[in-house]
């Protein structure tokens, strides 16, 4: 017979194992258990406008104005191959059951050594494959791929990120959430440092990550106000990206509904400098892989969009992740033991620093005329503007199907509303090109006359992302958002698309329109009263100003050079472009070199020479110093920056001392006026 004493201990330690069981003991967890989610808000009817909400007398968009009776558009879809690519992944009921903590644990910290480059892309390997595997999951249970949490009026308040959250196994943390709050409300911003390891950078190990969708409008697999199906991917989710890494310019706090704008011009804008010789990448499916860093520009803008026609393969630029993993040469830290190893003498020079070598005056000077010679432009095989014909037809019908909804709609926010649901309606089109050319022109239309940035620019861009213009429409959009914006939200969110667009005309030397357009972000600033934006934006009307007319000298000097390579002004006109607009100091020291500018041209010749002393360095920096004193306000900060680069260069073979501490100071205050 047992014992009272050991009936109780017994009965003690099975309730404690029946106690273990049932998940995580410790402090953090319960905590997190404990915290209770606020309800979404439900969508509701939309409120009565205010008085001040009534439309004026503006007329209404041209092609609302007459009745003509049609037929419906059809809707066109089609269903291309599977790609090798396509993963066996679990169904979204095994999601479900993933271990809170398995491989998904908030917020690591950095590790005591920094990671090696092997190790941070193997780590990032991982995580996109860990999301990519939640991705899939959540489009298998939800029937549609993940997006923005957002308000009753379809505000973006909190990334996909945390969407993804209850498919990582992190329930509870997704609980913790307001989901009827901005991602930096007091409740939400307290939960940024629960970052899951998943999103977390290996570089940084902090609370923003580099993890993005991509974004444009309605033409990628992200959009801010529609939910995407499956079907909406015309393409086929296997042959569409959906997630990239991007560089550190573009991290953002991992909870904040920010993505990667994709630039159709430079679409490999802000990817590849992470990782050597390329970047990771998730497809619509959820099979990560890698991307080689030499990929074709206009195979990767067609793996971004949804459309199909384009005949693109996920195949034709995508890569296992086990290329993106391997260890580069220069990685190999470890030297193999039969491997001598030579001393250098300090006093001697380091027999691998060896000065860069340069291409010759002949060989850059073909190379330019070659380029000049060369339109910059790539054609991303965009449809052609619909015939006429096609367009009276899709816009006939558009006045049969809306003009009563229009007419219906006396205020802004109700005219609005119209917009927004026929833009959601853009995937339903399928290919129908011309209804889609109608669509997005009277949805741009509708928002330009109400003054609203956002959709206006959704719209503009949705055009120039699907179709060849004669003008750049993002330009003439401004030009009319400019007058009709009024308040701040969409004045803010235009000067947020005038410094993207900025950067898109300069990299295609359209200085003429960059300046137009610094004009009128000028213009919207001096309406918000925003003086830091006016001055930024004076600024940039002033570089653009003077590249113009140092690229029509560099076009005039190339002439000459053809002629007479030897000309000192062309070659100074050609090296000053090179230099301080385009940035291509390699080529452009070489011409400035053989310049008619005597300063420049000791400048060029130095730069050129042997420069592995750190005094010789520090002179050739304090001279670039010097000649930023005495260059234009506009090119100023390029010479500073060089000067920068140099004094940089040269800290490491300075001993301890005043000019060392001189050089650092430089250094830091060179950093300052850049930031």
């Amino acid at each position: 017979m047992i014992r009272y004493e050991q009936w109780f201990l017994l009965c003690l330690v099975a309730s404690q194992l029946l106690l273990a069981g049932c998940g995580g003991n410790s402090q953090d967890e319960m905590r997190r258990h404990a915290i209770r989610r606020k309800p979404a808000t439900e969508e509701a009817e939309p409120s009565k406008p205010a008085p001040a909400e009534v439309a004026g007398s503006d007329e209404p968009p041209e092609l609302l104005r007459e009745t003509t009776q049609n037929s419906s558009p059809n809707a066109v879809t089609g269903t291309p191959p599977v790609n090798v690519l396509t993963p066996k992944l679990p169904p979204a009921s095994e999601a479900s059951i993933l271990h809170e903590n398995a491989g998904a644990i908030p917020y690591a910290k950095p590790p005591a050594e920094p990671l090696s480059p092997a190790e941070r892309r193997e780590r990032t390997a991982d995580n996109m494959q860990a999301i990519g595997n939640a991705w899939r999951s959540y489009l298998d249970a939800k029937g549609y791929f993940p997006g923005p949490v957002a308000s009753v009026a379809k505000e973006p308040l909190l990334s996909w990120r945390v969407e993804l959250l209850p498919y990582l196994g992190l329930q509870s943390l997704y609980d913790a959430f307001h989901l009827d709050e901005s991602w930096d409300s007091p409740d939400n911003i307290a939960l940024l440092e629960q970052i899951p390891q998943v999103f977390q950078s290996p570089d940084r190990f902090d609370t923003s990550t580099n993890y993005l969708a991509l974004s444009l409008g309605g033409t990628t697999v992200h959009q801010a106000t529609r939910k995407v199906t499956e079907r909406n991917v015309e393409d086929g989710i296997e042959n569409t990206l959906a997630l990239v890494e991007v560089d550190e310019d573009h991290a953002v706090p991992w909870t904040k509904p920010a993505e990667l704008p994709l630039i159709m011009r430079t679409p490999l804008k802000s990817l590849g400098k992470l990782r050597e010789n390329g970047f990771f990448a998730v497809w619509s499916n959820g099979q990560a892989s890698w991307i080689d860093g030499s990929v074709d520009p206009e195979l990767f803008a067609k793996a971004c969009t949804i459309d199909a026609g384009d005949g693109f393969r996920g195949s034709q630029i995508a890569h296992e992740l086990a290329i993106g993993i391997a260890v580069p040469v220069d990685d190999a830290a470890d030297t193999p033991e039969n491997e001598t190893v030579t001393a250098v003498p300090i006093n001697e020079p380091n027999p691998m620093t060896i000065t860069p070598s340069r291409p010759s005056l002949s060989d850059v000077q073909k190379s330019l005329l070659a380029d000049s010679n060369t339109s910059p432009e790539r054609h991303f095989q965009k449809q052609p503007i619909p015939p006429a014909s096609d367009l009276k037809v899709a816009r006939d019908l558009l006045r049969e199907l809306y003009q009563a909804d229009y007419a219906a709609a006396t205020t802004v926010t109700q005219r609005l509303q119209l917009a927004r649901k026929m833009l959601d309606r853009m995937p339903d089109l399928g290919g129908d090109v011309a209804g889609q050319y109608a669509m997005l022109e009277i949805v741009q239309q509708i928002a330009i006359q109400a003054g609203r940035a956002e959709m206006a620019l959704n719209a503009t861009n949705q055009l120039n992302a699907r179709f060849e213009l004669k003008s750049d429409p993002l330009l003439d959009a401004f030009e009319k958002l400019a007058r009709t914006t009024k308040d701040r939200r969409s004045q803010d969110q235009l000067l947020k698309e005038a410094e993207a667009v900025f950067d898109e005309l300069v990299f295609d030397e359209q200085f003429e329109e960059a300046e137009r357009l610094s004009q009128l972000a000028v213009a919207v600033a001096n309406k918000a009263s925003d003086k830091d934006v006016v001055d930024k934006f004076t600024s940039r009307r002033n570089w653009a100003g003077e590249a113009k007319e140092l690229q029509q000298a560099a076009r005039d000097g190339l002439a000459t050079l053809d002629q007479n390579p030897e000309d000192p002004r062309a070659n100074g006109d050609v090296g000053k472009f090179l230099c301080l607009v385009k940035g291509d100091w390699d080529n452009g020291l070489v011409i400035l070199a053989n310049g008619d500018d005597r300063s420049l041209k000791r400048l060029a010749e130095m730069e050129l020479s042997d420069l592995s002393d750190a005094m010789r360095q520090l002179e050739l920096a304090d001279l670039w110093w010097r000649e930023a004193e005495l260059e234009s306000p506009a090119f100023k900060a390029t010479l500073q920056s060089r000067a920068k680069h140099w004094y940089e260069q040269s800290l490491s073979g300075l001993p301890a001392g005043l000019v060392r501490i001189r050089v650092e100071r430089r250094i830091e205050e060179l950093g300052k006026r850049a930031a």
